[in-house]
């Protein structure tokens, strides 16, 4: 692994900057150096503050020198998602439409970290409007996979994912709906935490709307790095009550339930009949239990008590059409309802994408029938959680394949991949992140190694709701047993 200051974790860097061994601007410089040197041919980061990045470095490091601390994140210079709110930073979303959206104040998420001492330098490229699996918008261009150029490293936190795994940044701050942390964290042999839904709050990102106020029933707002412990450092800073929730509460995660890794008890969720999972990643799969059985941990094969993944994701669709639906014109919300039954019934006789029926139900519903599609969810979530009684985390593919060649193709509802030999839908991609976001529950996404064609493959640890230390602590144990992080090969 290269020893470059740049890969080295923002535990360690702290440490270093606060005993005066690192500087801040040091630090920044060697973080733009690698930049100029990679970023042309990854275009991960997409807009630069150099001059106030530079100012508030120097200040830091003068803060340091007088005896003064900022912060838990002291002089740490990020890259944030383009999908987030930055004072004296542009916020595009990727959209055209946005290309000089100058907001008047950073959103929430990014103000805490800045408040804590971490200093922005940099954001990182998303797809249009965060919309697809993959990153790439007319704006900004293709963001492309460390690991292999020609494939993709996912989306939308694409960019973010490829600034840790490029060593342009020791954390990142991500977004998901769709599996956006996850996914690009998978793809790219990066950690990546999804947090309990509500705990981090959304306001300021986009999508919803610029000035937005409210929190999304299925977005959540978290942290990506290169180790779990960054995780938990970042998550420290961002989790608090939402704006509208103070000063009435206040927010006190539970301490992880084991205290090693061979006293979790875990469920291994990784064969399913409504999305079977490429072969290379059935290998992965197959070595992590072993992995885990000669470490001493409790491992039960499985799905969760009486769960179905093909439920699990209609559900989820529904939902997610209705939250989407909202910045659609009346007229398409109306047109997607009326083709609602015509897709039920064209899936009936064609291979089509499993439920696109739901997401275009979902994105016609009035509020009544989204009231009875939520209890429906809240009943699906009251069934899920009783397998918590017996485990402590669930252990689950983040999708069915991992990364893949880059694909533009104008209508995302007709893409199609070839994995195995068979011709999969592209919307397969989201069903095994569908159950984690359904029911608000934390997930980990941590990598478990490489295929034999070097491809990295991660692992979605999901925890009951809270129970974020818990999944973050099992993948700090689990890098123990797998390695955790590598850098990718052209990238050293």
């Amino acid at each position: 692994m290269t020893t470059d200051i740049t890969y080295r974790s923002a535990t360690e860097l702290l440490a270093d900057i606060a005993a005066g061994r690192q500087s801040s601007r040091a630090l920044l410089d060697s973080y733009l150096a690698r930049l100029d040197s990679l970023n042309p041919a990854l275009n991960s980061v997409v807009t630069l503050d150099l001059a106030q990045a530079r100012l508030k470095a120097d200040l830091a490091d003068t803060a340091v020198r007088n005896g003064l601390s900022l912060g838990p994140l002291h002089g740490l210079p990020i890259t944030i998602k383009d999908t987030f709110e930055v004072l004296g930073m542009p916020c595009t979303a990727g959209a055209a439409a946005l290309r000089e959206h100058r907001p008047a104040q950073s959103a929430v998420a990014v103000k805490r970290l800045e408040d804590a001492g971490a200093i922005v330098f940099g954001k990182t490229n998303v797809p249009t409007m965060a919309g697809d699996i993959q990153t790439y918008n007319s704006l900004f261009g293709t963001t492309h996979n460390p690991w292999n150029l020609a494939l993709t490293p996912g989306g939308s936190s694409g960019g973010a994912a490829v600034a840790l795994a490029a060593g342009f940044t020791s954390l990142e701050l991500g977004s998901d709906i769709g599996g956006s942390i996850r996914i690009p964290s998978h793809f790219t042999g990066v950690y990546g935490h999804k947090p309990t839904h509500g705990i981090v709050s959304q306001r300021g990102h986009i999508p919803g709307a610029p000035g937005d106020l409210a929190e999304g029933a299925l977005n959540v707002v978290g942290p990506l790095a290169r180790s779990a412990a960054d995780l938990q450092l970042m998550l420290d800073v961002l989790a608090a009550a939402p704006p509208a929730g103070q000063p009435g509460w206040q927010l006190q995660l539970p301490a992880p339930r084991p205290v090693s890794l061979k006293t979790f008890r875990v469920l291994l969720w990784t064969d399913d009949v409504d999305c079977p999972l490429d072969q290379g990643m059935t290998e992965a799969y197959r070595q992590l239990h072993l992995s885990l059985e000669a470490a001493g941990v409790e491992v039960v094969q499985g799905a969760p008590r009486g769960a179905s993944l093909e439920r699990l994701f209609a559900a989820y669709l529904l939902q997610l059409g209705a939250e989407l639906g909202v910045s659609l014109p009346a007229s398409k919300r109306y047109f997607m309802g009326l083709m609602a039954p015509v897709l039920r019934a064209l899936g009936r006789v064609m291979d089509t994408p499993q439920h696109a029926d739901k997401f275009y139900q979902g994105s016609a519903m009035g509020h009544a029938d989204w009231l009875k599609a939520h209890e429906a969810g809240l009943r699906l979530r009251e069934a899920f959680l009783k397998t918590f009684d017996d485990v402590d985390v669930i252990l689950a593919p983040p999708t069915f394949t991992t990364a893949f060649a880059h694909d533009q193709s104008r209508v995302i509802s007709l893409r199609t991949l070839q994995v195995d030999g068979q011709k999969r839908h592209y919307a397969d991609l989201y069903k095994w992140i569908a159950p984690a976001t359904l029911m608000g529950l934390p997930a980990t996404s941590a990598p478990i190694g490489l295929t034999r064609q070097g491809l990295p493959v991660g692992v979605q640890i999901i925890g009951a709701p809270f129970a974020d230390r818990t999944t973050i602590k099992f993948a700090e144990y689990l890098a123990e047993v797998v390695g955790g992080f590598q850098v990718p090969g052209a990238m050293g």
